[in-house]
């Protein structure tokens, strides 16, 4: 997966955190709703039972007059009040009042109208002072409450997210050094041994990094454990293996002088299987060891191809190949994919050149379909070990172009398999 496509902690973090600042407003909100509900009822009936006791004085010194009943059915006002006898004929009254309101029996203390809350009085034994609200009034009033709880909480987090999301960043600093030193550490890792990896990480400037510290300071102490073994390893299995080898070799050359001409076809593919041992564990042991600079010189890939041994297969003839590689483990990568082509159903292969520092090797075998030659350069792009058959001549011969600094490609073709050896820069 490429880097950019994976998520990122900083866009996951800010995410989340607009989310919570969503998520506070609403609970804020809901919160001032039940809150509000009963405080906005409580201050709008103390509101209603101030304006009765405001209305009476005055309304005890008016006059009596006839009965004056509401203009309308349903009136636009959000307050209204009247005064009535004890029978409940409206005496005087305000322009907001309705039928349902003049028509309500009075009562002292507060009741409920499907349009209004009534608060009665009674300012004698004859007359009766009723003011009202609209219900919608309160309604209005808790949701413009509940609005501004909404909004003020959305601007309070809202503006505090770039200061959350600039401490993050802050924060998030001594990771991204981590990755730095990490990085810087790696490109060295050639030349630098393991041990130096905790001087390179330095101390942790977090407590949560510290165990990852730890962590990668052990490693880089195992690592260096192993290839300080296999530095000490591989120098001695080489001139353990090297030896007999060469003696075997030396043994048959003087049997083919000397044995009859029908044990001569015999004796040759052993001396040739023997040259081919020795090439590929040489290889392996350069490949594997844990300092085994490159070798290059100036070679031609042709004629260095045509002095292997490739029983099986007919190395068709052609033009020099000139590269800049290392000799033995360029041996070591041909024989094993000329011994991968003969035992595919190749019966010549033969070496082309794909540019500078790029070899094709071609065979006319069986081939593979284009989806099985996809998966196959996907597994062994991925550096895994479960290449099948075919896959372990390509595997050696991909870490070889990978020691060179290149790569193993596997161009498309009609017919027989191709593989396409990148050296790097010569």
């Amino acid at each position: 997966m490429s880097i950019t496509r994976l998520p990122g902690i900083v866009q996951r973090l800010r995410r989340t955190l607009g989310l919570g600042v969503l998520a506070w407003a609403l609970g804020m909100a809901a919160a001032a709703a039940l809150a509000v509900h009963e405080e906005v009822d409580e201050l709008m009936d103390d509101t209603l039972r101030a304006s009765a006791e405001g209305l009476a004085p005055l309304l005890r010194e008016l006059p009596d007059a006839g009965p004056a009943l509401p203009a309308s059915a349903g009136g636009g006002e959000r307050f209204a009040w009247l005064l009535e006898d004890e029978h409940g004929r409206v005496l005087r009254c305000s322009s907001g009042v309705d039928k349902s309101l003049a028509e309500a029996a009075p009562h002292a203390g507060f009741s409920q109208l499907p349009r209004w809350r009534v608060y009665g009085q009674a300012l004698d034994d004859h007359h009766w002072l009723v003011v009202a609200q609209t219900r919608a009034e309160r309604r209005e009033a808790r949701t413009e409450v509940v609005w501004m709880v909404v909004l003020a909480s959305l601007a309070v987090g809202l503006m505090g997210l770039p200061l959350l999301a600039w401490r993050l960043r802050q924060e998030l600093l001594p990771l991204a050094r981590l990755s730095e030193r990490l990085q810087g550490w790696a490109d060295q890792a050639r030349s630098a041994s393991p041990r130096a990896l905790s001087q390179a990480l330095g101390e942790p400037e977090r407590r949560e990094l510290a165990s990852i510290h730890a962590a990668l300071q052990a490693y880089g102490e195992r690592l260096a454990e192993r290839l300080e073994f296999e530095a000490a390893f591989a120098p001695q299995a080489a001139h353990l293996l090297r030896t007999p080898l060469a003696g075997m070799d030396a043994q048959l050359a003087v049997a083919l002088k000397e044995a009859p001409p029908e044990a001569l076809p015999r004796l040759q593919r052993l001396r040739a299987a023997t040259t081919r041992l020795q090439h590929l564990v040489l290889a392996l042991l350069r490949l594997f060891r844990s300092e085994a600079p490159l070798q290059r010189q100036a070679l031609d890939a042709q004629a260095l191809a045509e002095q292997l041994p490739a029983p099986g297969v007919e190395l068709r003839p052609g033009p020099a190949l000139p590269l800049n590689a290392d000799p033995e483990l360029l041996a070591a990568a041909l024989l094993n994919l000329f011994d991968n082509a003969q035992r595919h159903g190749a019966r010549s292969v033969w070496l082309e050149a794909a540019g500078a520092q790029h070899l094709r090797i071609c065979d006319d075998g069986a081939g593979m379909p284009a989806s099985e030659r996809a998966a196959l350069a996907a597994t062994l792009a991925s550096a895994s070990a479960e290449t099948g058959a075919r896959g372990l001549g390509l595997r050696l011969a991909a870490l070889i172009a990978r020691a060179h600094g290149g790569t193993l490609q596997l161009p498309e073709t009609d017919s027989g398999f191709i593989v396409e050896l990148d050296l790097g820069h010569g």
